[in-house]
């Protein structure tokens, strides 16, 4: 009887899971936007800091995963490269903050990771839903805000891409 009662809720659970990824992915969709080129990485971490500036944004910070984990001597691959490039806009993100909410300060500033996998360079972003953002600032009119900033940083990293191909194909 016991081994019949865990087979159940076993059962229930793995079911359970898989609904509960079929609904995150109807209702979130891919927070996680990526984009890959065949550009060098360094090439392509130069072109973005490029484009970033090009947008009106500035590199705040940029944290090398791969240096920090030497450094800790942590094992990684022998092509293991992986960068969180922090950009802002410091006019935009004043008025957020002055204008609208101090809490919008969790959403700042805004990253950009750049890695390699599997021969090619990578781009990552987060791209929330503009309903998701509304949620977490139910006060505060923030849709079209949220939509401006996901065109902005896909523009940012589209343009790296082809400025990185581009001057790849140049060299060639």
């Amino acid at each position: 009887m016991n081994n019949i009662f865990f087979f159940v809720i076993k059962l229930i659970i793995k079911k359970y899971n898989k609904m509960k990824k079929l609904i995150s992915k109807w209702l979130i969709g891919n927070i996680a936007q990526k984009f890959e080129t065949n550009a060098p990485y360094e090439l392509v971490i130069e072109k973005l800091t490029e484009t970033v500036k090009d947008n009106s944004f500035a590199v705040l910070v940029t944290h090398n995963l791969k240096e920090t984990y030497v450094k800790k001597n942590l094992k990684i691959a022998d092509d293991f490269e992986y960068r969180i490039v922090q950009i802002c806009n410091a006019p935009k993100s004043h008025k957020a903050l002055s204008k609208m909410s101090l809490d919008m300060g969790i959403m700042m500033p805004k990253s950009i990771i750049v890695a390699r996998e599997n021969g090619k360079t990578t781009f990552r972003f987060m791209k929330m839903k503009p309903w998701m953002v509304s949620m977490m600032f139910p006060k505060l009119d923030i849709a079209p805000m949220s939509k401006m900033v996901t065109k902005i940083m896909q523009k940012i990293v589209m343009e790296t891409i082809n400025k990185a191909e581009a001057y790849t194909k140049k060299v060639a």
